[in-house]
């Protein structure tokens, strides 16, 4: 599924920025060289569009609404993201005032923004333009004007046809962020109108503990009816792709960030950990305690390899002559579920996953006494990310989930915590 705002006029946008900054229309004609009829008429424009006053205008100048103050945040937010850009492209670093770029709205307009991240989502363009209702090749041709208007190549011409090169994609991801500020700013707005038409986007990792999610969720709805939540689930790097590239808002799941993933921040909800699950009146169930050589001789379901929870399997068996061959591989947990509840299969899962499956008696809790390891669940922003309000109200519902459910304990701050590899 793709989803991208429309972007209004960049001009416009521009101008109401500038009267939020100097309060007035007089103030901000001159500082825009234009007339003020233009810029009266650019405010009027976008008020209409989001259906609520941004200003209120007095004989002593004209000042945002409450509302107007949320909107014109989110506004320097996308500006922000977008001159910041322009000027990393440019090579114009900060603080050179005899070399300063031109207006990010002078260069491009909301068609060719639009068009940049439409085209550099390689492999879909010709799906995305088709739910947009244009051709490829007008996306494309849309997107080059921007390139010779910024005098930069952002595609390498190949004889599959123009592909994205590093600059066009950090200026398609640049871009992106920047429009889901204008999606929130008027989500906000349509919050604060009683609509409430505000979509929360929720990346969600396999074995994040899909039964403190779905309380969460239902929690949250219930206090905000009219709200949107979207639940993508996908591996982990997909998933901290996406978050970079503003698709989603937030990662729930292992905290696992890289190194390198230095503009993602994390948060500890609770501690988790894995377990061995088999069905119930399975033949190792009546075991006291289960061995790595007791478990050699089932047949195992396993996520791909690279993966933590895959990582552990195979360290059970790293000292074993004999070891089982990994045959079923899925992250399914509805494919999981069933191959558990209909042959002698065996898996590991995390306990916050297997939590509603063992109250409803279906699945069984093998004893084992060697697994340790403890992980760490929470959430993954952006960090340069502002919430709105219902975003930090679905944090909130996942915080008292969580919290209640104490699978391992909540984390100790000054505790030396051992980490799942």
């Amino acid at each position: 599924m793709f989803h991208l705002a429309d972007v209004p006029n960049l001009r416009h946008l521009r101008m109401v920025q500038v009267i939020g900054k100097l309060g007035g229309v007089s103030c901000a004609s001159r500082e825009l060289s234009t007339s003020q009829p233009a810029v009266t008429q650019a405010v009027a424009n976008i008020e209409a569009e989001i259906g609520l006053p941004i200003f209120e205008r007095c004989a002593t100048g004209t000042y945002p609404t409450t509302i107007g103050k949320q909107f014109l945040l989110r506004i320097d937010r996308f500006f922000d993201t977008l001159d910041t850009a322009l000027a990393q492209v440019l090579g114009r670093p900060d603080g050179a005032a005899d070399r300063i770029p031109p207006r990010i709205e002078r260069l491009v307009t909301g068609t060719q923004l639009r068009a940049l991240i439409v085209t550099c989502e390689q492999g879909r363009v010709s799906e995305i333009a088709d739910s947009l209702g244009l051709s490829p090749a007008s996306l494309f041709r849309s997107a080059r004007s921007f390139e010779r208007a910024l005098g930069k190549q952002l595609f390498d011409r190949t004889a599959q046809g123009p592909i994205p090169n590093r600059t066009g994609n950090y200026l398609a991801r640049e871009f992106r962020r920047a429009v889901r500020e204008l999606e929130l700013a008027r989500g906000e707005v349509l919050l604060a109108a009683g609509t409430e038409s505000l979509e929360l986007v929720i990346g969600t990792l396999p074995m994040a503990g899909s039964h403190d999610l779905a309380e969460a969720t239902r929690r949250f709805m219930s206090a905000y009816p009219s709200t949107k939540v979207r639940l993508v689930t996908g591996e982990y790097h997909k998933l901290l792709n996406d978050l970079s590239n503003s698709r989603i808002d937030m990662i729930f799941g292992m905290l696992r960030r890289p190194e390198w993933a230095d503009d993602v921040s994390e948060e500890v909800l609770f501690t988790d950990n894995y377990c061995l699950v088999a069905r119930v009146g399975h033949a190792l169930t009546r075991l006291e305690d289960v061995t790595p050589s007791d478990l050699a001789g089932y047949e195992w379901v396993v996520p791909q390899k690279g993966t933590p929870r895959r990582n552990r399997i195979e360290q059970i068996f790293a000292d074993e002559p004999v070891r089982p061959k990994f045959h079923l591989e899925t992250s399914s947990l509805t494919m999981i579920r069933s191959l558990l509840l209909n042959s002698d299969t065996v898996t590991l899962m995390t306990r916050s996953e297997l939590q509603n499956d063992v109250e409803l008696g279906v699945l069984k809790v093998l004893p084992c006494r060697f697994l340790d390891n403890v992980l760490l669940k929470g959430v993954t922003t952006r960090s340069d990310w502002l919430p709105t309000a219902a975003h930090n109200a679905f944090l909130d519902c996942l915080r008292e989930v969580t919290g209640k459910a104490n699978h391992a304990g909540k984390p100790d701050s000054g505790s030396d915590i051992r980490m799942a590899s």
